[in-house]
């Protein structure tokens, strides 16, 4: 007797509790995911096929894609332009790089080649910069010396470490990837 009230009262529990989740108890939005942010020209999402990024569900030109997952931050606004923080995220070789996208009211422009030394970024924005910081990365496979990588959002100019590098992703087969 014991043992089916335990099963009715589960049973119960399980049935008020996809009652409370289907009547709006709890909401969750899109942009809940890693993988989605709310810019104000739509929802970018690296949930499209092969890790592709989508605004408002269409596939974006260049097309953009991550490793084994992409995911999406919105970091900034800049006059009418969303900045965009995107993370491919890797394998056992190489956690994760990054790329910085500017979303517009036409569109994206043409977004910064993935960079990084594979290791997690800590990210400041100060004015029209954006400066992310790599640590010293030791990992299993692969050994990289600390790196400091800052775009610049008014003239379009990225830098490692003081040197500026090219700031447009490379294109292999009409995909910029990650």
């Amino acid at each position: 007797m014991c043992r089916d009230l335990k099963k009715s009262c589960f049973m119960h529990l399980s049935i008020a509790a996809l009652s409370f989740l289907t009547m709006g108890g709890v909401r969750l939005t899109l942009a809940d995911s890693p993988r989605e942010a709310q810019t104000r020209y739509g929802l970018a999402s690296g949930t499209g096929s092969l890790n592709t990024l989508l605004i408002n569900g269409q596939p974006t030109m260049p097309k953009i894609a991550g490793n084994s997952a992409l995911f999406v931050q919105k970091i900034a606004e800049y006059d009418d332009t969303d900045v965009v923080l995107l993370t491919s995220v890797g394998g056992q070789a190489c956690d994760a790089q990054y790329s910085i996208l500017q979303v517009t009211p036409n569109g994206i422009k043409t977004p910064t080649p993935f960079f990084g030394n594979c290791s997690t970024a800590k990210s400041s924005i100060s004015g029209s910069k954006i400066t992310l910081k790599f640590p010293r990365n030791i990992g299993k496979y692969v050994i990289t010396p600390a790196e400091v990588d800052v775009y610049d959002l008014a003239t379009g100019i990225l830098t490692k470490n003081g040197k500026t590098i090219p700031a447009a992703c490379k294109l292999d087969d009409g995909v910029c990837q990650g």
